[in-house]
């Protein structure tokens, strides 16, 4: 199976870019997987340094339940500056063809597309820094300068340019036995555009600040297959990256997701989240428009007004489904209000 990597600073586009990736090749009929390194890697309280070690078990444990799905191409958006990194995951990958791209701008255009993801704007200057650094390695198999192009054009051309990658001949990450052990699993779920992904990082959020190592999936950023995988695709890979996340130290696991999926042995708590119809149009609308954090593949972004009310419609069908431990109500409310009542309700 390739992989083909797509690395480079904070802003540069590597998400952006590996979804059009991943989108245009499925399209084409190549049956692909898209994953970011960040979203197989949240954990905290976590030692910096053992990041890439994290993330490269992460990798390998998911890698055999694409590949029995019949992906031929993964795409990976995810920082990484050496070639001893790259090592670390190479060594864990069974029969890998890697590719790695790295992609650049011009300091300005890095720095502008950098402020106008509207988070953390003041480590603009950090990211152009430290994309000068990375303009002096050597580690890529392809370096392509972005400046000047659409998302749409730096896929393409990633894929025009993109060489032969690097062979991997490891034995594979060791299995796990899928069984959790009475492990504490919370399941944030609900209706679309219900909040279940904000709701879920906060409380994750919260919970690792108060000192408990805790784990974070977004399901959608763990089941990324062009065409549509299996059902049993998403317990497989929860409980795989489970296994990964409990042998670096997590205490607890939340997961955001349409509907609960048993893990085996989990003790698991099901929150699900309610909002009114009108309330769910209103978010819907506001996704659509683009307002909100930019997820990598957020099927409500761009939807045409009648689109939106179809998409309302179905939401607030289900949002009448479903059973679960805890219902807690969303209109009117905040991120930070609803995670301390979830919280406080565990």
């Amino acid at each position: 199976m390739r992989l083909l990597w797509l690395c480079g600073p904070s802003g540069v586009g590597k998400s952006s870019a590996g979804w059009e990736l991943f989108t245009q090749l499925g399209r084409d009929g190549v049956r692909t997987g898209f994953l970011d390194t960040d979203q197989i890697s949240l954990m905290y309280p976590f030692p910096a340094e053992e990041t890439h070690r994290l993330r490269a078990r992460a990798l390998a444990a998911l890698w055999p339940s694409f590949r029995a799905e019949g992906v031929r191409c993964m795409v990976m958006s995810g920082f990484v500056d050496s070639a001893e990194e790259i090592a670390e995951y190479g060594r864990l990958l069974p029969d890998a063809s890697m590719t790695v791209c790295r992609l650049r701008a011009d300091p300005a255009e890095l720095e502008a597309r950098f402020k106008a993801r509207g988070r953390r704007p003041e480590l603009a200057a950090e990211a152009v820094a430290n994309a000068r650094d990375l303009d002096r390695s050597g580690f890529a198999d392809l370096t392509l300068d972005t400046t000047g192009l659409t998302v749409q054009e730096v896929a393409r051309e990633v894929r025009r340019r993109a060489p032969a990658g690097r062979t991997t001949a490891a034995a594979g990450a060791h299995a796990h036995d899928g069984h959790a052990d009475g492990f504490p699993v919370l399941w944030i779920s609900g209706a679309t555009a219900v909040g279940k992904s904000t709701v879920g990082y906060e409380v994750f959020t919260r919970l690792f600040r108060s000192g408990t190592r805790t784990s974070y999936i977004d399901t959608k950023q763990i089941t990324a297959v062009r065409p549509a995988p299996s059902p049993a695709f998403e317990a497989g890979n929860l409980a795989a990256l489970l296994a990964v996340h409990r042998a670096h130290g997590a205490e607890r696991l939340v997961v955001s997701g349409d509907r609960p999926t048993p893990i085996p042995g989990a003790r698991l708590t099901v929150c699900r989240l309610g909002a009114e119809p009108g309330t769910l149009a209103v978010r819907i609308k506001d996704r659509a428009a683009g307002r909100g954090p930019a997820i990598p593949g957020d099927g409500l972004r761009g939807l045409s007004p009648a689109e939106q009310t179809r998409v309302a419609e179905r939401a607030a069908e289900q949002a009448q489904k479903g059973d679960a431990d805890l219902e807690v109500t969303t209109d009117g409310r905040s991120p930070q209000e609803l995670a301390a009542e979830i919280i406080a309700r565990l």
